[in-house]
């Protein structure tokens, strides 16, 4: 079994992120789970400019103090790079999408409402996301959503959180991206509300608003198409969505705050998410501290 950094225990794959995979596993120091990213010393000699993406993830991330983004714990290299972060129970909400279908409206709110939070947070930091897609949501047992994988994020302005993209890439995932950047435009707030339009067209229908099995036809479709319509969505939701998904960015809305604003009307009463949401968070000691903070609002 390899342990990291003489401290870290590998245990179990979980999956890939925007760079190196992700393992679960423990911190034998303290006896607490943790997530740990690795990148391998093949893939840093692949890609020259790997160890800095990395070392601005790490950077990115543990500046954001954030209850829906995972805190870091510790990074360096050990031969590898790695990136030690808090431990996450439950599964992508690309997962709960698979699985479910079309998601009931106040789960969509609900899950929508909690990345315009995250995303406010970055934005006031001058940080872009520039990746906001279901599987990059992680839905907890006490409800909670983190927006995980900042690998591809920018900066507004220069220093060293900004951009790291190399002539013709494309950063983050084409089926997500807004037609601007399609087009060689710089990533901005509103390309990653864009995106949240995307997220929230999927949850609420089932299905990417230009879905296509060709790449490059549904890239096309989101550049000349509008999204087809949804069925049994409430007019104002499918109205926010298809602001969020307009073609100029000036014609989204102005903030995250704004559609947070939006969407936290529809967060009423979901229905029970078996298996995903624990039945009765009333004693959930996470939810009883947010309920008291909440009596602020």
């Amino acid at each position: 079994m390899r342990i990291v950094a003489d401290r870290y225990e590998i245990t179990s794959p979980i999956g890939r992120g925007g760079m190196g995979e992700v393992w679960g596993g423990r911190d034998v120091r303290l006896n607490r789970p943790v997530a740990i990213k690795l990148i391998s010393s093949g893939e840093l000699a692949s890609e020259k400019d790997a160890r800095r993406r990395f070392n601005r993830e790490g950077r990115i991330t543990a500046r954001l103090r954030h209850p829906g983004v995972p805190v870091v714990y510790d990074f360096g290299d050990d031969g590898d790079l790695y990136m030690v972060m808090e431990s996450l129970p439950g599964e992508t909400v690309g997962k709960l999408k698979d699985e479910q279908g079309a998601l009931p409206v106040p789960w969509a709110a609900f899950i929508g409402a909690q990345v315009c939070a995250v995303l406010a947070a970055a934005h006031n930091a001058d940080l872009i996301h520039r990746d906001v897609k279901p599987d990059n949501l992680v839905l907890c047992p006490d409800g909670t959503v983190k927006v995980i994988d900042f690998g591809v994020a920018t900066s507004l302005g220069a220093g060293e959180f900004s951009k790291i993209t190399q002539a013709g890439q494309i950063p983050g995932s084409a089926r997500y991206m807004a037609p601007e950047l399609i087009e060689g435009a710089d990533a901005s707030r509103a390309s990653d509300l864009y995106t949240v339009g995307c997220t929230m067209y999927e949850l609420l229908t089932g299905s990417r608003p230009f879905e296509s099995r060709d790449l490059l036809r549904e890239i096309a479709r989101s550049q000349r198409e509008s999204p087809p319509p949804m069925e049994g969505v409430p007019r104002e939701l499918e109205e926010l969505t298809l602001r969020l998904l307009a073609k100029a960015p000036d014609q989204r809305p102005d903030s995250a705050v704004s559609v947070y604003r939006s969407l936290l009307p529809w967060v009423r009463d979901p229905p029970p998410l078996h298996g995903w949401v624990a039945q009765d968070l009333s004693i959930d000691p996470a939810h009883m501290y947010s309920v008291v903070v909440s009596s602020l609002g």
